[in-house]
């Protein structure tokens, strides 16, 4: 065994006798060390930071992005792992617990930086970032925090090196989740399910383990191919270990995103009518194709097959604004299209989100009542109250899914564009929030996973097949687009396709952001299922949508958008200063707010530039 480890078992050892009869105690310091090593190792495993070494070494192009791919997935893993067991801790215990907590993931995010530096680059390459580096690990060293059997691998050398000190770290994570899901049984307060986490987790640390064991086989000491491998031998022990560690190209099994495709874009003339426009869309597109072959593959006849559509309409706040909706008459022609290709049960379905927190009567059916969206031709669902169990293939903090959603037959996304100040844009996957466990369980600093996180473990187990964006009018634009607009855009657009993450790319691309990768949506959506850019064509429109500003359109929004969320995560009071003018007389207050509260929603408003249309 490597030096980690065997510093580890003895420390182990000790922590056996100290805390003998004490397991919640145990515990809380077996989770404290975990939540350190994993925040710096999503640090140090950056896809950008292995991605630039493996730039600067000889290896053929295949067989750096079959390692940096297998890498990136070992670095996704770990970040998950860190936001899971920092949620974990703090529903065990109290506000020092919590500041314990949140400085055990600063000095694992200082320790995973230096690391990543010390190791990936040479003092010409960046000295200022190297002496830093230098310095904190010598006081580290000094403090006890560095051991020396580890500070002799954190500097630059092969790449081969970084691989075989990472088997042992990975070999001593996998041990230590491995006792802590013993404790985890003794700890009554924990949920049932902690102990089988715990345990994901410690398989994920092996598969890391071997995957580290694999890269470092085959590379010799000055970071060449060995003549026995190539990128085909590696790709295939790699996906050994679980096909997502191989590019989407290597798996024999393919998630429906990210596969590209065609992108239907209409931009429609101003005197077409908005209904009759939006049919001959659907009848353009491959829509009607693709329900015939779910029939044809399921041998199901005419009126039989069962339809999920995953509206947006529960961040309506009043009838004034109709920006955060997916267009009702929209919503309509698109359940008489299905019932006129051969659907039978067609079912609209929202989630609740965190306005229920705040006012009354803001259930799916009264809210969808409130905005019309209720028709003869399809049904409203609750997918909040009909949460299932369900075990994820992948991911943490996850565990529920709308049965509606997972029993349909063909699944739709029909999302509306807007602006977000974090994810940039909010389209077809972001409206994929709702579908499983409630997204405010994903937004403050308890949460057991990154929305984002919790969107891709729903659409890798219940893909949507289709994909549609409203983009006709009433669009909110700028940084709180998310939640409503005063001024709201008409760009008289619709955007369709079975890939929804090419469409979302499309879309991207004609309101300014022709980088998908710098949206937080869109890059986990690429980690996830792959880059469709290459593989989508665009039928119809494709000029940017000229009039859209976002929420970086100077320096003022900037600015504000950059904070946005850690001030909504730390200083929002829950949400609760990020409210909308809501219309109370449909949604009242459950309770009257405090004065300084009240003051502090019409600051936000004023400074965001938030205000109900009048």
């Amino acid at each position: 065994m490597g030096a980690v480890f065997d510093e580890f078992v003895r420390q182990l050892a000790v922590w056996e006798k100290k805390y003998a009869g004490r397991p919640r105690d145990h515990l809380i310091r077996l989770c404290l060390l975990a939540l350190e090593r994993e925040e710096l190792v999503s640090i140090a495993y950056r896809e950008e930071h292995i991605a630039a070494r493996l730039a600067k070494m000889p290896l053929p192009e295949d067989v750096r992005r079959t390692i940096r791919h297998a890498l990136m997935w070992a670095w996704k893993d770990e970040e998950m792992h860190a936001i899971y067991i920092r949620g974990a801790i703090f529903r065990l215990g109290s506000r020092r617990l919590r500041a314990n907590a949140f400085a055990k993931q600063l000095a694992g995010a200082v320790g995973g930086w230096s690391s990543s530096v010390m190791q990936h680059l040479r003092w010409r390459e960046a000295p200022v970032s190297r002496m830093m580096a230098s310095t904190l690990t010598a006081f580290g060293s000094l403090t006890g925090q560095v051991p020396e059997d580890v500070k002799k691998f954190l500097n630059y050398g092969p790449f081969r090196n970084f691989c075989l000190f990472n088997v042992d770290a990975e070999r001593t994570a996998a041990a230590c989740w491995k006792r802590m899901a013993e404790l985890a049984g003794e700890v009554p307060e924990l949920p049932p399910q902690t102990a089988g986490d715990f345990s994901r987790v410690q398989q994920d640390e092996e598969n890391h383990e071997r995957i580290f064991s694999m890269v470092a086989e085959a590379l010799d000491e000055q970071d060449n191919l060995r003549p026995e491998e190539s990128a085909g031998t590696l790709t295939q022990k790699i996906s050994e270990v679980g096909e997502f560690f191989v590019p989407r190209s290597e798996r024999a099994r393919t998630n429906p995103l990210g596969k590209g495709g065609n992108v239907w874009v209409q931009k429609v003339p101003p005197a077409s009518d908005k209904r009759r426009a939006f049919r001959e869309f659907l009848e353009a597109s491959d829509l009607s194709q693709l329900l015939n072959r779910r029939m044809n593959e399921l041998k199901k006849n005419t009126g039989e097959i069962t339809v999920a559509i995953k509206a947006a309409f529960m961040l309506g706040y009043h009838r004034a604004d109709p920006s955060p909706l997916t267009d009702p008459c929209l919503l309509e022609e698109l359940a008489l299209f299905l019932q006129a290709h051969g659907c039978g049960d067609i079912a609209v379905g929202e989630g609740r989100n965190l306005y229920d927190s705040f006012y009354g009567n803001r259930t799916i059916a009264s809210v969808a009542c409130y905005f019309n969206i209720q028709s003869p031709h399809y049904r409203v669902v609750d997918f909040t109250e009909e949460q299932a169990p369900h075990a994820y293939a992948r991911g943490f903090g996850h565990s529920t899914v709308a049965k509606t959603w997972r029993d349909a037959d063909f699944r739709i996304t029909f999302g509306k564009m807007r602006s977000h100040p974090v994810e940039m844009v909010y389209l077809c996957l972001g409206n994929m929030e709702g579908t499983g466990t409630r997204n405010d369980e994903f937004l403050f600093a308890e949460r057991q996973a990154h929305r984002e996180t919790a969107v891709m473990m729903m659409m890798t187990d219940f893909p949507p097949d289709y994909a549609i964006l409203d983009a006709f009018q009433s669009t909110p634009d700028r940084i709180l687009g998310i939640i409503g607009s005063r001024r709201p855009l008409h760009p008289r657009r619709f955007y369709a396709g079975p890939d929804a993450l090419a469409v979302d790319i499309v879309a991207a691309s004609h309101i300014g952001l022709p980088e998908p990768r710098k949206g937080s949506f869109l890059r986990s959506a690429i980690q996830w299922f792959g880059d469709p850019s290459d593989s989508t064509k665009v039928v119809g429109c494709t000029e940017p949508i000229a009039e859209w500003k976002g929420p970086y359109h100077n320096e003022i929004s900037t600015l504000l958008s950059l904070v946005a969320y850690p001030v909504y995560q730390f200083g929002s009071g829950r949400g609760s200063l990020f409210l909308p003018e809501m219309d109370e007389q449909t949604f009242p207050f459950r309770q009257r707010a405090n004065m300084l509260t009240r003051a502090g929603r019409k600051v936000m408003r004023i400074l965001l530039g938030f205000k109900r249309p009048r």
